[in-house]
């Protein structure tokens, strides 16, 4: 990245010159990226009154998924239409939206914005009822559908569209999955209720914007062999437990560092970005999350070395391994625990997918919430001690009414906390890691 070109950004934003100035560095004097400093969301929370906001056409909040502060996304008319742009060559490329008829259900939540161009485009947001209504509604009168949304609202929406003899296999869908991290066994578990379908991911940040990393073919097919082959995934990014997400992205958009953080075995993601045009400027912004940034030619030759033919063309831009939020209690990480839960059957089709890893009594307590009519003492609790094999863990399943830790899919989930403040007051069955199971009733 040009360094003369950040410092035309940076010029641009006079409230950034003066932090500058009161971090004690003096813009004509850095020569390389890394002399300036990282920044966090709290940094972003005070920088969003030093913009003319008269110029701003969309404010969307972040996640919040961090703490209780929320850092905001600005946008500008340049900014929008280049989402716009982007979400239209997205459909186009990937879906052929210019020469198919196509309903894009938005079922985002937040009452995140989508346009399109060449789709029609239903805003639902995250309404189970209304998504199935359009579905039976309006699907017999194109000539695709994309669904569009949150993993476990995904989720559920397929598996209540199953109930509602809606035949899935049968409708011709492709499925973008969005808002937060998932394991490869999320998109295999899909796939035994869809069929063999297109499901993409794509990744952005209320702050920087919706799809700036993307999945294609190449990295998809990456993520697999990483998934399939425990020693492709080593050479590439170590032993995390798990295997990460992989995307593309356009260093002419951003630019992306990956730096070690203290006290954590994964690097921290940090984005640069390179439009001089953009409302708020994002330089050297830590997000939260974690990953590695990896050369096209670094993967070609680990493939080559245990036997698999190149995938990517060279040059080209990097991608980016991303690890989730990098966050977890005794080297357990949540990204490992969705992992496991979708890759046995019984396990996904039988929990919502929203839990809760705590430390509980010195000792690691995993709790699971089981989907709406299934009892915790349905028997066969084999699936889950095997699902969970070899982790530390005590493994508990609360029904669904009792799991305190509710599910609206209006917010994020916190998968993980440091805390021990959960109050259970209904009936729950406990199922060791090693097989030992255990019932507890009325536990406070």
């Amino acid at each position: 990245m040009e360094i003369s070109h950040l410092k035309k950004i940076i010029r641009k934003w006079p409230a950034y010159g003066k932090f500058l100035e009161t971090s004690g560095i003096t813009l004509g004097k850095v020569k390389d990226l890394s002399e300036l400093p990282v920044v966090d969301k709290s940094f972003i929370y005070s920088a969003i009154h030093m913009v003319p906001l008269f110029k701003v056409r969309s404010i969307i909040p972040s996640s919040g998924t961090s703490g209780k502060d929320f850092s905001f996304g600005l946008f500008g008319d340049a900014d929008l239409k280049r989402t716009s742009r982007s979400m239209d060559t997205l459909m186009k490329n990937r879906f052929n939206t210019a020469n198919k008829k196509t309903l894009l259900l938005n079922m985002l939540p937040g009452a995140v914005s989508i346009q399109s161009s060449t789709a029609s485009v239903a805003s639902i947001g995250v309404r189970l009822d209304a998504a199935i209504s359009v579905i039976k509604s309006f699907g017999s009168s194109f000539d695709q559908l994309i669904l569009l949304g949150e993993p476990l609202f995904i989720k559920c929406l397929l598996e209540q569209g199953t109930a509602d003899s809606i035949m899935w296999k049968h409708i011709p869908i492709s499925i973008i999955v969005c808002g937060e991290w998932v394991p490869e066994s999320f998109t295999k578990y899909l796939k035994t209720i869809v069929g063999p379908r297109q499901i993409y991911s794509f990744m952005g940040i209320a702050e920087l914007g919706l799809n700036y990393f993307l999945e294609t073919e190449e990295t998809l097919l990456l993520r697999h062999l990483m998934f399939e082959d425990k020693r492709l995934l080593k050479m590439l990014v170590g032993d995390p437990g798990f295997c990460p997400m992989t995307f593309v992205y356009d260093e002419n958009q951003v630019f992306v560092e990956t730096l070690r953080q203290e006290g954590s075995p994964f690097e921290s993601i940090v984005m640069t970005t390179l439009n001089p045009n953009r409302t708020l400027p994002l330089i050297r912004y830590k997000s939260g999350d974690a990953g590695k940034v990896i050369s096209r030619e670094k993967i070609n030759l680990a493939l080559k070395s245990i036997g698999y033919a190149p995938i990517f063309s060279t040059p080209g831009p990097p991608i980016l391994a991303h690890m989730g939020r990098g966050k977890g209690l005794s080297n357990i990480h949540p990204e490992e625990i969705k992992e496991r839960i979708y890759n046995n059957l019984r396990v996904a089709s039988t929990t919502t997918g929203n839990f809760k890893l705590r430390n509980k009594r010195n000792a690691l307590q995993l709790d699971l919430q089981l989907k709406e009519g299934i009892p915790a003492h349905s028997g066969n609790k084999s699936e889950y001690e095997k699902a969970f094999a070899h982790l530390p863990l005590q493994v508990t399943l609360h029904p669904f009414e009792s799991f305190p830790c509710s599910l609206d899919f209006e917010r994020k989930v916190h998968y993980a906390s440091e805390s021990n403040d959960l109050t259970w007051d209904q009936e729950k069955v406990s199922v060791s890691s090693a097989g030992e199971q255990e019932q507890s009733v009325n536990e406070r």
